[in-house]
């Protein structure tokens, strides 16, 4: 497969003393002393993809996740210390189409030249950046000069709409090797031999044809889910009919440049980063139950259970075959926790065999009953069991006032409408459950390289920046929860807690810049 990358030609001059600023702009060169620039042009070329296993692959952006409206390059000294920056707002690129059927028009257009300072020797770039005022990175030359690539590269808190919003996909450098010093990208200037026009432009020349090569990675990753046309329902006679989808436990904060690194077994091709929460320690503290939801809203977005009637349920209506973007999410191998690892939430209706299909039943100790077999199980008990189990349920669940007097008077009038869609989420973590209208959840953990099949090894679990992950849906054996999977609510009677594991003289310098294609993989899903 084909993407598309971009040319970028960094063309240093020497400019004669009495250069105006527009002179500059136009790329004249005047007579008088030296100015200590240099020019940089982009253009558009296609990347040809590497192979890839059996369950990954390469797939190019669409028109929309691929357009570069803004185009920012960092320029650094030896010592990673910042010199400018050249900006190519409004440049015309080329695009491969991708999955969307585009047509790989409009032809790259190659931009003017524009200027830099001799002293570059490594280069950052950054496409469609986030500069929201105080939330997003300030890459105004006068705020980047003079400072370490170490104090531009911070964590910001952003909304997802911030960096994948279409035709305005946030892309930065995807660096080469391990370590945060991987980020930039060394290049080589080309300084006339002399004064004259002719000697300016044989460095032009040579710089054109010897650019730097910089792949650029999408800031964001991406999710899609799919049922598979061959989905099995187990047992036979259970009925299945997929309701919708949502990620949750995606993360708030995100960086330029995530390092790469390194892991056993790794699918060719693959890559895992470090983000900004990637350290156990780094993660919220949820070991203080009053403060582990507060911890938890501080660095990931997740779908949260209700308490009662009046609050309004999470949407979980995404359909099938959609696809919804985050950002980056990587824990080390002992962070890869419930609580942290992003995951997509399945709505379902699941009806056991033996039930009229979309039908409300409650379930206890692995039976399921309608209201009125469990009404007559529950006068069937004398004590203990579902005579100590009902009560507590219907109590929690507000169905059952908690004083009432006759709870058995009180069980033998209930009727159906009694029972709402939010009952069984209410009434979370008793023994007894309520599914309305067969309603129900599953958690699904999103797997980066499946290659990984050694438990709780580095790189099993986690979102990574430019990767896209297909997730299939091909059998369910049982009912999910009636309560939406909520990693800062766990269950207190059979915990799974969120931390349980899962100037100078002028000089001319050429860039060519890569939009990386989508790591694109594909993971098979059992729900129960």
């Amino acid at each position: 497969m084909k993407t598309r990358s971009f040319l970028l030609s960094t063309l240093a001059v020497f400019i004669f003393a009495g250069c105006s600023s527009e002179d500059a702009r136009e790329g004249n060169i005047p007579g008088g002393e030296l100015d200590g620039k240099a020019y940089l042009s982009l253009s558009l070329q296609s990347h040809t993809a590497t192979s890839r296993a059996v369950n990954v692959e390469e797939k190019p952006g669409s028109s929309g996740e691929s357009k570069a409206g803004t185009v920012r390059v960092l320029l650094f000294d030896e010592e990673d210390v910042c010199l400018d920056v050249v900006n190519f707002d409004g440049l015309t690129v080329g695009n491969s189409g991708g999955e969307s059927g585009g047509t790989g028009t409009p032809e790259a257009v190659a931009s003017d030249a524009k200027l830099v300072p001799e002293k570059t020797k490594k280069v950052f770039v950054v496409i469609n950046p986030y500069t929201d005022g105080n939330k997003g990175w300030n890459l105004a030359a006068e705020t980047v000069k003079g400072k370490p690539w170490s104090a531009i590269n911070t964590a910001i808190e952003a909304v997802i709409a911030n960096v994948a919003t279409t035709n305005q996909f946030m892309m930065t450098s995807a660096g080469k090797g391990t370590g945060i010093e991987g980020a930039l990208t060394n290049v080589t200037v080309h300084k006339p031999s002399g004064y004259t026009n002719e000697a300016i432009n044989q460095a032009k020349t040579d710089a054109k044809n010897n650019p730097a090569e910089i792949s650029v990675d999408r800031l964001s990753a991406k999710v899609e889910l799919a049922v598979k046309e061959s989905f099995t329902t187990k047992p036979d006679g259970a009925k299945f009919a997929f309701g919708g989808w949502e990620l949750s436990v995606t993360n708030k904060s995100v960086k330029l440049y995530s390092e790469l690194i390194t892991y056993d077994n790794a699918t060719t091709g693959a890559v895992y980063r470090r983000d900004k929460n990637y350290l156990s320690d780094e993660q919220p503290d949820v070991s203080n139950a009053s403060t582990m939801e507060t911890n938890m809203d501080a660095a990931f977005n997740y779908l949260k259970n209700i308490d009662s009637e009046s609050e309004e349920m999470p949407a979980v209506a995404q359909s099938k075959g959609t696809s919804l973007y985050c950002l980056e999410n990587t824990m080390e191998a002992k962070a890869q926790q419930l609580g942290f690892t992003t995951k997509v939430v399945v709505k379902a209706t699941y009806t056991p065999n033996g039930l009229t299909e979309n039908s409300s039943y409650f379930s206890w100790k692995g039976n399921y009953y309608t209201l009125d077999q469990l009404k007559d199980e529950y006068n069937n008990t004398a004590s203990g069991g579902l005579k100590t189990d009902l009560p507590i349920f219907l109590k929690k669940a507000g169905v059952v006032a908690e004083g009432v007097s006759d709870i058995d008077k009180a069980i033998a009038e209930l009727t159906a409408d009694k029972f709402t869609a939010k009952t069984g989420i209410i009434g979370r973590f008793c023994a007894v459950r309520y599914y309305h209208e067969s309603v129900c959840y599953y958690d699904v953990l999103i797997r980066h390289d499946q290659n990984v099949t050694t438990k709780m090894a580095l790189g099993r679990y986690g979102v990574v920046r430019n990767n896209w992950y297909h997730l299939e849906l091909q059998s369910v054996s049982g009912p999910g929860t009636p309560w939406i999977p909520d990693p800062s609510d766990p269950d207190p009677t059979n915990p799974t807690p969120p931390g349980t594991d899962d100037d100078e003289a002028d000089a001319y310098i050429s860039v060519k810049i890569t939009i990386n294609p989508w790591t694109y993989w594909t993971q098979g899903v059992d729900l129960h």
